[in-house]
């Protein structure tokens, strides 16, 4: 019997029109997957790492959402759907790497492996594991593609895929599509049933856009142009850091803030000595492209429930102090926007939906902005215990970021215990030396402690 595409529990899971966004971003030159490297304790036995961990994610997959593959309904008419299937090949999707990598290597090909596309007719993840990475460690790249989780939601796929979770029997076949016609008449049903709550959110929708436009709301500080402004490139070069949680809190604390405005804080401070080092600084302030989370228990754990914020870094300013206090006043700011932003969103899909935005992103250059920002800050809340992974103690949590198009820079904090775990990737056709911005993070931190002290 077909599975119905009214019943997500019977294995296929239709795209909201915002996890479909992220499918139609996804270029050559904006790979939209998520991702982490994750770095564990070795131990002696370095040489079964590899194994032992392909084992301990075969027998956990099944009861993530990453056992799925992407197809379109006939015509465009419907939305395209996630269909669960068995399992995978674990030879393509599940890597193992024997070579030892030293650190500057392992970020190399964490670079390497931004730029390689996702293949959605295949289940939409990759794995690489390192057995030995040095300072008795080994490692996992993990990445997954962005139309199935948001950052809380990837968080969630890595303690599905931890020894947190129990292991899974396996699946025993794969959902079966339904015929074109059966597809198209449970589609043409479920639109009939789906008309009152469009005309609904088309309302919503319409009050929203009017109190934005309506100037009753601050101001957003517009995107500036800067020289190194323009299509993002097909290269990148990546950096990892840890910074102590304790630190980051107690220094907020002593300015009266949160950790997350003592993160954007010090990655304003190291966007504006980039610039100035690259004689790039515009005299109006950088914009980040950022985002806060919505999701609420019955939007289930997977999906994109984010709304974005667009808060500008105050790199015009050069007192430091200052400069956290309008960053403050802009977070704000953008938070009196979001409930309206949010009621834009979530919208109930259209007949022919899928097939219209596919067209409106036909013609889009492969690196162009969509959003605005000249950089991306994110900060994601992560695990407050310690995992572990076949055995292993998990020591790393860093986020392999996305450079959206237009961009040059994504800096993403994730919490792992009693320190933030932070990626850096840049486009080093505009950032030539990512090892600097790195740098920058620690010495902006130590900058704003001494400032308390004073």
């Amino acid at each position: 019997m077909h599975q119905s595409l009214v019943e997500p529990d019977r294995g296929i899971h239709r795209l909201r029109p915002d996890d479909h966004f992220m499918v139609l971003m996804d270029t050559e030159a904006t790979p939209m997957h998520i991702g982490a490297l994750l770095l564990f304790e070795s131990g002696r036995d370095v040489a079964d790492f590899s194994e032992r961990m392909r084992t301990h994610l075969a027998q956990r997959l099944p009861g993530t959402p990453l056992l799925s593959v992407l197809r379109q309904a006939p015509g465009g008419y419907d939305s395209d759907a996630w269909v669960d299937v068995a399992s995978c090949d674990l030879d393509h999707h599940v890597t193992s790497i024997d070579a030892a990598m030293t650190t500057p290597e392992l970020h190399a090909f964490v670079a390497t492996q931004a730029m390689e596309r996702l293949d959605l007719s295949r289940p939409p993840f990759r794995c690489f594991v390192i057995d030995d990475v040095g300072a008795g460690r080994s490692a996992m790249l993990l990445k997954v593609h962005h139309a199935v989780a948001d950052g809380i939601g990837f968080q969630t796929i890595v303690r599905l895929l931890s020894d947190e979770a129990p292991a899974c029997p396996p699946r025993e076949f794969d959902t079966t599509l339904p015929s074109d016609a059966a597809w198209l008449r449970a589609a043409e049903r479920r639109f009939a049933d789906d008309e009152a709550a469009r005309t609904l959110h088309r309302a919503r929708a319409d009050e929203a856009l009017a109190v934005l436009k309506s100037g009753s709301l601050p101001r957003r500080a517009r995107t500036p142009v800067l020289r190194m402004s323009g299509d993002t490139s097909q290269h990148r070069a990546f950096r990892a850091i840890s910074l102590p949680l304790g630190r980051v809190r107690s220094t907020a604390a002593a300015f009266g803030g949160t950790v997350n405005d003592i993160f954007l804080a010090i990655a304003a401070s190291t966007v504006r000595r980039t610039l100035i080092e690259l004689d790039d600084l515009p005299e109006t302030p950088i914009v980040a492209n950022s985002a806060r989370s919505y999701r609420r228990p019955e939007h289930g754990p997977f999906g994109n429930r984010i709304v974005a914020l667009h808060p500008h870094l105050a790199t015009d300013v050069d007192d430091p102090v200052e400069r956290l206090r309008a960053i403050q006043a802009s977070m704000a700011a953008e938070r009196l926007r979001t409930p309206w932003d949010e009621m834009m969103l979530d919208a109930p899909d259209r007949p022919f939906g899928a097939r219209d935005r596919r067209s409106k992103f036909a013609e889009r250059p492969p690196g162009a902005a969509v959003l605005p920002g000249n950089v991306s800050l994110s900060n994601v809340p992560g695990p407050d215990a310690t995992l572990t992974f076949a055995g292993r103690r998990l020591l790393a949590n860093h986020p392999t970021p996305i450079i959206g198009g237009g961009r040059f820079l994504n800096i993403t904090s994730r919490r792992l215990g009693e320190h933030l775990d932070l990626g850096i990737m840049v486009d080093p056709t505009r950032v030539p030396d990512v090892g600097a911005v790195a740098a920058g993070l620690v010495d902006a931190l130590d900058e704003y402690q001494r400032l308390v002290t004073r």
